[in-house]
């Protein structure tokens, strides 16, 4: 789950509303919600934290993996337009299998835009 630059385990989004009625239950209970325990602000914001540098690991791998995949399918057409007979149907293949490689990685980025 992606919002706003972040990714939220089970257990973190679980944590999170636990958090909001148990902070809920304060501002009713103290008749203010400025009165809601600092540890639940804190506690909150390590999880945003942790998302958000989860995000920004998962959105730089994904990053890189399109990268190296079209890197890949720069070389493969290179050995394709080389290739000569019996060679150029293995580098069809290659080429082929990069590019859909590429496709896969591309899809995988998209939730990172």
């Amino acid at each position: 789950m992606a919002h706003d630059g972040r990714i939220y385990t089970a257990s973190e989004r679980f944590q999170i509303a636990r958090l909001a009625i148990k902070g809920g239950r304060q501002a009713v209970q103290r008749g203010s919600e400025h009165a809601v325990d600092a540890r639940i602000d804190n506690a909150l914001d390590r999880i945003e934290d942790r998302a958000a540098t989860r995000y920004q690991r998962e959105a730089g791998a994904a990053f890189g993996q399109l990268e190296a995949a079209e890197d890949e399918v720069a070389s493969t057409k290179a050995a394709l337009r080389a290739a000569k007979g019996s060679e150029k149907s293995a580098a069809r293949q290659a080429h082929n299998d990069a590019k859909d490689k590429q496709r896969r990685a591309d899809r995988a980025t998209r939730k990172y835009l």
